[in-house]
């Protein structure tokens, strides 16, 4: 059969297009592409944008490094406790691998005293020197940042600290004890006690312990004052709190007047050269000191230099001797064209003493010279424009050898009061420097106040004598020297007590002292003997039981005790006729506060030492 059908097209709109499925197809390839194509464009630029990024925080971290280096650079400088401009010349730019640095410090304006407002140091006064720092750091790729810092060179002088030590600080006295004044250690810092009041800050860029250096034991009667005045209980220290823990107890307790290494104190740089040991501050003349050394040594700052040739003490006949040292055995020099005294003034002042009396600390009889410093008074006064003394430097020579000159020092005797300025309007003042051991007799600078000094090896106080002129012979006890009480040379024959009198003492100490030589919880310490503490620092060889010794000062120990090595509580002559069984003295009642007086510029002692350290005030970065 034939079909019929025949095939219908679509409708024209509906015809399908050949090749459309591959248009679509390379269409969507198209889009794809373009999307991958992106995709990849922005990993690209995030990849280059996390490079530069990465980059440029390699730059800042870099630049920010180098600024700490110069900070450090800074710090070191301030070992002579001062920033100046010779410092600044000598920064060395940073050198890190990789990158080319480039620095920038110098001083703004001139050194401001000014009171520090802020930081654990708050309250004292400071000389401050302004710095800026800008250093800048390029990659070889030239990426570059830049660091720019704020900092504050400070300069605070010692004494106007209560206490400061340049290595570990022990506080335990057995006596009653209140200190008003600020107390600082570069070291840690040691305190127990059954009753002792601290009425100011204490500070230490270490560790504070509630304990004993020398053993374990612990008296729960430290005191500190809070901000409202109150004493409050120390129980706590750096072994049995954290850091974080420890500064929130300080200021719940003390208002934070207790500090450590946890409220970030940093230690205070001491006024000397690189390499140079703190006892060169009162050590003598060298022909060899450098400029650097001059600079610090309180001999070169003397305007009146003494040497004394020690073997005036050899001399047999006391008469003799005393008549010959001005004219044989001493020689004195004075700055700026000032007086020193005629033979028969030089007499009156300078008297020397062969084993003047026994020492039960040194288990010895030193050789003094003795300052008679009413004489010296009365003989500056006459002419004090042409003769007013400022720092006395005394030092010997021809030492040892014999018993005659085995222990040399200085006392100073009848000081009540001091030398007038030779200006009028000036505060004045008077320090007194040896490196050997230094005695104080009786009142010192209480009649009329004067910024006063006394530097040495050590410090040992002898109460009020009886008459002022006090008995150079035992035969006139009845009217010069009294058996009942206050120091007297000729009845200091041996380790029995004499009754101390009660004594006051104005002035500055800058003295050595004598260590506990480890603490007893480190590994092969054992038991140590103990140093004797701040309490000791000033030493005594009397009965002061229940007698007052007045003290009001600065008390500073950059040092050990190098001559007067003696041990606290020495007890190695207990046959020694009349030795009683308690040592050589007493402990007295201790009345020692902080000389408010050197809260000013003006009237600190004359060539008071400073100490320095640099903080950062600002920093921001530069892109």
């Amino acid at each position: 059969m034939t079909s019929n059908q025949t095939t219908q097209s679509p409708p024209a709109g509906l015809r399908l297009r050949k090749g459309f499925a591959l248009e679509v197809v390379l269409l969507m390839l198209v889009m794809f592409s373009i999307i991958v194509l992106a995709g990849l464009s922005a990993v690209t630029t995030i990849a280059r944008t996390s490079n530069a990024d990465y980059r440029g925080a390699r730059a800042s971290y870099a630049a920010e490094g180098g600024a700490d280096d110069i900070m450090s650079q800074l710090d070191a400088a301030m070992q002579d406790g001062i920033i100046n401009g010779e410092d600044i010349a000598s920064i060395t730019k940073p050198e890190i691998t990789g990158f080319r640095m480039t620095q920038s410090t110098s001083t703004t304006g001139v050194p401001v005293s000014r009171t520090i407002t802020a930081g654990p140091f708050a309250g004292l006064y400071s000389l401050n020197q302004p710095i800026d720092i800008t250093v800048s750091a390029r990659d070889t790729s030239g990426n570059k940042a830049t660091a720019v810092l704020s900092v504050n060179a400070q300069t605070i002088p010692l004494f106007q600290f209560g206490v400061f030590y340049e290595d570990d600080l022990e506080i335990l006295p057995g006596a009653p004890m209140t200190f008003a004044g600020w107390v600082h250690t570069n070291g840690n810092l040691f305190l127990s006690s059954a009753s002792a009041t601290f009425q100011s800050n204490l500070t230490t860029p270490d560790s504070v312990f509630w304990n004993r250096k020398d053993a374990n034991n612990r008296l729960a009667g430290v005191r500190i004052n809070n901000a409202a005045g109150t004493g409050v209980l120390l129980d706590f220290d750096s072994r049995s709190l954290s850091e974080p823990a420890f500064k929130t107890r300080s200021e719940v307790r003390f208002n934070g007047r207790l500090m450590s290494k946890a409220q970030g104190v940093r230690p205070l740089k001491l006024p000397l050269p690189a390499n140079v040991p703190a006892v060169t501050l009162v050590q003598p003349r060298s022909v060899g000191d450098s400029p650097m050394v001059q600079d610090v040594k309180m001999a070169w700052k003397s305007d009146w230099y003494i040497t004394v040739n020690a073997a005036v003490f050899d001399i047999v006949d006391t008469n003799t001797m005393k008549a010959q040292l001005c004219t044989n055995f001493m020689v004195q020099e004075r700055t700026g064209g000032l007086q020193v005294p005629d033979a028969a003034a030089c007499a009156k002042i300078f008297k020397p003493r062969r084993n003047a009396f026994y020492e039960g600390r040194e288990d010895l009889r030193p050789d003094l010279l003795d300052i008679h410093m009413d004489s010296l008074r009365i003989w500056s006064d006459a002419s004090k424009a042409a003769r007013s003394p400022r720092i006395i430097y005394v030092n010997f020579t021809n030492l040892g050898g014999n018993t005659n000159k085995d222990y040399v020092a200085v006392r100073l005797r009848q000081g009540a009061q001091l030398p007038k300025p030779g200006i009028s309007a000036d505060t004045g003042g008077l320090s007194m420097v040896t490196e050997r051991p230094m005695y104080v007799l009786g009142d010192y600078n209480t009649i009329v106040w004067r910024p006063a000094a006394i530097m040495g090896d050590a410090i040992t106080f002898l109460s009020n004598p009886p008459n002022p002129a006090m008995a150079q012979t035992p035969g006139s006890l009845a009217t010069r020297c009294s058996a009942q009480a206050g120091w007297c040379d000729t009845l200091q024959t041996n380790y029995a007590k004499r009754t101390a009198r009660p004594t006051n003492v104005r002035a500055a100490l800058l003295v050595g002292h004598s260590p506990t030589p480890c603490d007893y919880v480190r590994a092969g310490c054992g038991a140590p003997p103990y140093g004797g503490g701040l309490e000791n620092l000033p030493r005594f060889l009397e009965g002061w039981g229940g007698v007052t010794f007045t003290y009001t000062g600065s008390l500073v120990s950059l040092y050990q005790s190098r001559f007067a090595f003696g041990l606290w509580g020495n007890s190695t002559n207990p046959n020694s006729p009349g030795a009683p069984g308690g040592g050589y003295y007493d402990a007295p009642t201790r009345a020692w506060s902080f000389d408010v007086n050197f809260r000013f510029p003006e009237r600190l002692p004359p060539g008071t030492p400073s100490v320095g350290t640099v903080l950062q005030t600002a920093f921001r970065p530069l892109y």
